[in-house]
């Protein structure tokens, strides 16, 4: 069974790959992460207009809201792996809650997916 990660689930929904996604798990920290995701591609980037925006957004928050969600558990071992790898708080959530329910993590943000493979099966959107 896998966790997909924001990452994942951006390059899965442009390829329109939706099956592994609604047959997988994600965290609620994900519909943020993909928020934030499209507001670079506006504000930051300056790719796409605000209504292209809100129509990627849209079609990312379906399937979001079809996924199967995990709550979050124990912050202070999320924290300790956080540190101890150098990674985010929420990268490390995705690791921890892998690593405590025996999934396989799907990222495509590369120091995730390099940090994840100490700990767990991690592979990346393209080999679903």
């Amino acid at each position: 069974m896998n966790l997909f990660d924001s990452s994942a689930i951006i390059n899965l929904c442009a390829e329109r790959r939706l099956d592994p996604l609604l047959k997988g798990f994600t965290l609620s920290l994900a519909f943020y992460e993909l928020g934030n995701a499209v507001w670079k591609q506006v504000s930051i980037h300056k790719v796409i207009t605000i209504n292209e925006a809100n129509i990627i957004l849209e079609a990312l928050s379906n399937i979001y809201g079809k996924m199967r969600k995990m709550e979050i558990e124990d912050p202070q071992e999320i924290l300790k792996i956080a540190v101890k790898e150098n990674i985010t708080f929420h990268d490390a959530t995705y690791l921890y809650m892998a690593m405590k329910n025996g999934l396989t993590l799907v990222t495509d943000d590369e120091k995730l997916y390099i940090t994840a493979k100490k700990y767990v099966k991690a592979i990346k959107s393209r080999v679903i």
